[in-house]
């Protein structure tokens, strides 16, 4: 009974649009001041372009709210995963022969994921964000990177043919990204061995993080579907090839279709002339630089509706991390425009896990 009066009370702080405050969580260690003093001993994340715009002065978020809402999931996350290593003890006490997976983990596989759950960022609009889904997620650079630069699992989908990304991307010793890349799937791959649901479901829980070549991009919500599109796993557009020589490529291409397009008599290159331009104008190193700019961003789906919902870091995050990262995502939505209007265009900001209620952080006085 505390629990559902706990529930009732925090629900009834969502109603109040006119004020900018939530609803205290119990024990609150962590203070404003706190955090001030960290930023002043932190210049460099104080004086990054994400941060710089999401400060106090600038935008009308409190930081004490946030890192209350915070504690206030991450000791909810806590407690269940009490709650259900002490379930499965009884539960193998009374003869069970498995334990049973917990599917709110961000690692179903893995039953003890329980205490590791993503927190998620829900932004309100006055206005719709888009006036159709844009599929392709825009990145937001955070202090604190959500992805493990060094563990994460990442699967990168390209043109075809797939050998030839594999042989220069993951068959040069000295590629950068040689370690850096699990799988590469080609898209005549990913129509035929990956077109079953089971098949789409077990790549999308076999990696972590999934990028796809930036003029295939636009093929994806077809070929993955609601598999990857209802976790928000949907693959994040980088550049594979080296500037000027993609910029050469996309000429050359244009001018052969030009030219077949008008029968000219003109000679047109050859497949194995186009073959041998796309190949040079894979670059490693530029993978290298998206991946790594990837792994350090939050990414931001913009659906067409007014409201969006971004992960921002795992409740094995200290408080401060996390509310840094929140500061970031913000200042970022506000500085690229993302949601109209900007800090004004802003409804309502609320934080949340998968099995959560959203716990309020900002709710406009200005309902248009």
């Amino acid at each position: 009974m505390p629990t559902k009066s706990k529930s009732n009370k925090k629900a009834s702080g969502l109603s109040s649009l006119g004020k900018t405050t939530v609803v205290e969580s119990p024990k609150i260690t962590k203070s404003a001041e706190t955090a001030s003093t960290k930023a002043n001993d932190e210049p460099e994340v104080t004086t990054s372009p994400a941060l710089a715009i999401s400060s106090e002065s600038s935008l009308p978020l409190s930081s004490e709210q946030t890192k209350k809402a915070i504690t206030a999931l991450i000791k909810h996350i806590e407690k269940k995963a009490a709650e259900e290593a002490a379930a499965t003890t009884g539960s193998n006490k009374a003869g069970s022969k498995k334990r049973k997976l917990n599917l709110l983990s961000d690692d179903p596989s893995n039953p003890e994921d329980s205490e590791k759950q993503a927190l998620y960022l829900v932004i309100g609009s006055k206005k719709y964000l888009s006036d159709k889904p844009v599929m392709k997620p825009q990145r937001i650079t955070v202090p604190h990177p959500i992805y493990n630069l060094d563990t994460t699992s990442i699967c990168l989908i390209t043109k075809d043919p797939q050998r030839m990304y594999k042989d220069i991307l993951l068959g040069d010793e000295n590629s950068p990204v040689k370690d850096r890349i699990a799988r590469i799937v080609g898209i005549s791959k990913l129509k035929t061995k990956f077109k079953t649901f089971e098949a789409k479901r077990q790549l999308r829980d076999d990696h972590d993080l999934f990028l796809a070549d930036d003029r295939v991009v636009t093929m994806m919500p077809e070929l993955l579907g609601k598999t990857f599109i209802s976790v928000k796993k949907m693959p994040v557009p980088i550049s594979v090839l080296n500037p000027a020589a993609a910029s050469a490529l996309e000429t050359a291409v244009k001018v052969s279709k030009a030219r077949a397009s008008k029968k000219r008599t003109a000679k047109t290159s050859s497949p194995e002339e186009e073959f041998a331009r796309e190949k040079a104008a894979i670059s490693s190193k530029r993978v290298n630089a998206e991946i790594t700019r990837t792994l350090n961003s939050a990414m931001v789906f913009v659906p067409a509706g007014n409201s969006t919902t971004i992960k921002v870091g795992f409740s094995t995050f200290s408080v401060d991390d996390l509310a840094e990262n929140v500061e970031a995502v913000i200042g970022g939505l506000v500085s690229k425009n993302i949601v109209k209007g900007g800090w004004d265009g802003i409804r309502s900001i609320h934080l949340k896990t998968k099995d959560s209620i959203s716990l309020p952080i900002f709710l406009t006085e200005k309902l248009t």
